[in-house]
């Protein structure tokens, strides 16, 4: 009696503690399931790891700000960002990501109604008052922060409408899609390869992007995927267009230009000397290139060559150098090679109408304020070039000295 007593009990506690619910009442439900995203339908892959979840914060309502043309903007390789008055030659304000483990940035900017755009190393993404440098928003891409995590590289926001645009790269590996004035997280998709080393581009309502081997594009405001083409080599080049064609050079020498709406190739060409990377602009119905010892003008709707300069060698040491930058500006190309020669070519016979051969190492873009001066980072700090006497001058010095700086970014504010 004692024993049947103590089962009964047993069975009375046991049922209390497992709420005192019967077979009927277990009945299967399903679970609470958040709202279907009516932006990023088309995405494969929705579900956020430590990777590629996305955390968005506003600030302040983004606004149009008057433009302060007398700063220049320093995205230094130590990851943090300057306003630098030109005519003071001070500091107007700093900022840098707020992860202290990965540090230098790697990437560039995008300036637009006076706003500053800025992605990190680390995927920290920033809308910045380009006067004050207060954040309107910020975005954070993964939240896994280790020395070797390097979530963007060489990218720089490119914008369309209400839409910012960037791809991330190793684990992560997405083409994302952000609303510009508030940082909040509109499409993505993951691509096929980890290697993301080259801006997007946007044309035709299209997004075009490079990755690797492939080249994708995407419905610009849905983030559909419509093709893919798949190339011999990886497409390690900034893509541009003329509207009509993409052009975009793989990583040894060939260039093709590409239908925007179905990837088919149009035309392909092989420049032996490659290196293109970005010295790629389309400019008064030419494609300009530069590789890594020749200025091309190429037909953009056929590949013909239209002129090609050799950049000839002073001596035999000279046969190691490569062009590093070019940039189109009022109808000139200025370049610099590794061994410090800036050039000055003119776009319409390919003549080098001027060789300056520079006391500073250039590691950055160039940037021309007008026919008269460049500007251009070195290991010391910013210098302004004056093109016309060929004399330089150190304007802002920087703090400290790194180990193979390099991978700079100046903007002129205008």
């Amino acid at each position: 009696m004692k024993k049947n007593l103590l089962l009964i009990l047993g069975w009375l506690v046991s049922t209390a503690v497992l709420g005192q619910s019967t077979s009927e009442d277990l009945k299967a439900v399903p679970p609470t399931m958040g709202p279907e995203s009516k932006t990023n339908q088309y995405s494969n892959n929705k579900i956020g790891t430590e990777y590629d979840f996305v955390l968005n914060e506003q600030h302040a309502p983004i606004q149009t700000v008057p433009l302060d043309h007398d700063a220049i903007l320093i995205y230094d390789y130590d990851g943090t960002l300057k306003s630098f008055n030109l005519k003071t030659q001070k500091i107007n304000w700093n900022f840098q990501a707020k992860d202290s483990i990965v540090t230098y940035s790697r990437n560039k900017l995008t300036l637009e109604n006076g706003v500053v755009y800025i992605p990190f190393l680390n995927g920290e993404l920033y809308a910045l008052n380009h006067k004050t440098g207060e954040v309107f928003w910020e975005v954070k891409i993964g939240i896994k922060n280790i020395e070797n995590h390097k979530m963007m590289i060489n990218q720089i926001p490119v914008i369309h409408n209400d839409l910012l645009y960037l791809v991330t790269q190793y684990e992560n590996s997405n083409i994302y899609a952000f609303d510009k004035n508030t940082g909040h997280h509109i499409w993505n998709y993951k691509l096929e390869f980890p290697y993301n080393h080259m801006p997007v581009m946007y044309t035709n309502n299209k997004v075009i992007v490079p990755n690797a081997g492939y080249v994708y594009n995407f419905d610009a405001e849905t983030g559909k995927a419509l093709y893919a083409r798949g190339f011999k080599r990886g497409m390690y080049s900034k893509p541009v267009s003329d509207g009509t064609s993409v052009f975009i050079a793989d990583l040894g020498s060939e260039i093709f230009a590409l239908h925007p709406d179905n990837l088919d190739i149009i035309w392909q060409i092989d420049l032996v000397e490659g290196s293109i990377g970005h010295k790629m602009a389309y400019v008064n119905n030419q494609l300009l290139v530069g590789t890594s010892r020749s200025f091309y003008s190429i037909n953009p709707k056929d590949g013909a060559i239209l002129w090609q300069t050799e950049v000839t060698f002073k001596e035999q040491a000279d046969r190691r150098f490569e062009l590093k930058q070019m940039e189109v500006f009022n109808n000139k190309i200025y370049a610099y090679n590794n061994k410090s020669t800036f050039f000055i070519v003119n776009p319409k016979d390919g003549k080098i109408e001027k060789e300056i051969d520079l006391q500073n190492t250039p590691i950055s873009n160039i940037e021309m304020q007008d026919e008269t001066y460049a500007f251009f980072y070195c290991e010391v700090g910013l210098i302004r070039l004056n093109v016309k006497t060929n004399k330089e001058e150190l304007l802002y010095v920087r703090a400290s000295i790194q180990d193979n700086p390099k991978e700079n970014y100046i903007k002129l504010v205008r």
